[in-house]
């Protein structure tokens, strides 16, 4: 049986809605549609952790891009994951207006602190996943602190 978009953007949602309870609409619409163009999508087979990991990270780089000055640091010729760090903070700022509650979404401040970080930094036993640049991606689409 084949999957259609809308059955996507419904599974997608619900984990979004879940994780994020106040993303603004429009917001919303646009993480349903980057998660179709990156293929990322609720995948019944795997953990709830899994799922939340990977929708976490997308709307932690949705943020870090549309809710900051990220592009126009890298239009400058700022190194990626030093413009990640000058970032940080108004993207932590949103990514808490649309996750207030602490209990609510358990994955989040691990993979936001983890995007600012050169792989070679993170902490070791980091794992979202248990997934790095050298193994894996084919298996999950990438590693998932860096779909932006």
């Amino acid at each position: 049986m084949q999957t259609t978009d809308d059955q996507r953007r419904s599974w997608n949602s619900g984990i979004l809605d879940e994780l994020f309870p106040r993303l603004p609409p429009s917001t919303l619409e646009e993480l349903l549609d980057l998660c179709l163009s990156k293929n990322v999508i609720y995948n019944l087979s795997e953990s709830k952790r899994w799922n939340s990991i990977r929708i976490t990270s997308l709307t932690v780089a949705h943020c870090r891009h549309a809710y900051s000055n990220y592009d126009a640091l890298l239009r400058e010729g700022v190194e990626r994951f030093e413009a990640r760090k000058r970032t940080a903070d108004e993207v932590w700022k949103v990514l808490r207006q649309w996750c207030p509650w602490e209990d609510s979404n358990p994955v989040l401040e691990r993979c936001w602190r983890n995007t600012v970080l050169r792989p070679e930094e993170r902490e070791p036993g980091w794992d979202p996943m248990d997934l790095d640049e050298s193994e894996g991606e084919e298996e999950y689409g990438g590693e998932p602190m860096e779909l932006d």
